[in-house]
């Protein structure tokens, strides 16, 4: 959790939003949620889940995406993230929808927005690289009940409702 101003060194106290206000200059540190691209990729009526390797929630089924870095596109951030993670190419299809949620690592819990799409992958093969263990496709009645992350469950619960 931040302490102090980035602009001018005074001390930071919580404002009735919960964002960070300087005492001395009244700069806020707003908090904004991070935006995310995740991915509701299938191939063959499966759904590609990744095993998160490292915290938080090490070892729990996870969907797939990241973080939209700047200067990055939504698309470009989940196309980025699927290729770094499993190696496959992606066809984004449409806009699932959009899901708040919470993250933290460490102490610093944070709020996210999920953009999430709809995407064809254009191969089953798939690796598990960077932070992830393991990758799987998953028919609808082999969903994990593990899954990490608020919004990734609401997300998995309404696409369940749809998923034919």
């Amino acid at each position: 959790m931040y302490k102090f101003c980035s602009i001018c060194g005074g001390r930071l106290k919580k404002d009735k939003r919960g964002n960070l206000a300087c005492i001395k200059c009244s700069f806020i540190n707003f908090r904004n949620p991070r935006p995310t691209a995740t991915g509701l990729i299938l191939y063959k009526n499966r759904l590609l889940l990744t095993k998160r390797g490292k915290a938080p929630f090490k070892g729990w089924w996870d969907l797939p995406g990241g973080y939209v870095e700047r200067g990055e596109t939504a698309e470009q951030a989940l196309k980025r993230e699927i290729e770094e993670e499993t190696g496959l190419d992606i066809k984004i299809k449409n806009v699932f929808g959009t899901y708040s949620g919470t993250a933290s690592f460490g102490a610093d819990k944070y709020w996210i927005l999920s953009i999430v799409f709809f995407a064809q992958a254009q191969s089953q093969s798939l690796q598990a690289n960077d932070d992830i263990s393991d990758s799987r496709w998953f028919a609808k009645s082999e969903i994990p009940s593990k899954i990490a992350f608020d919004s990734n469950q609401k997300i998995i619960k309404d696409f369940l409702k749809i998923w034919k």
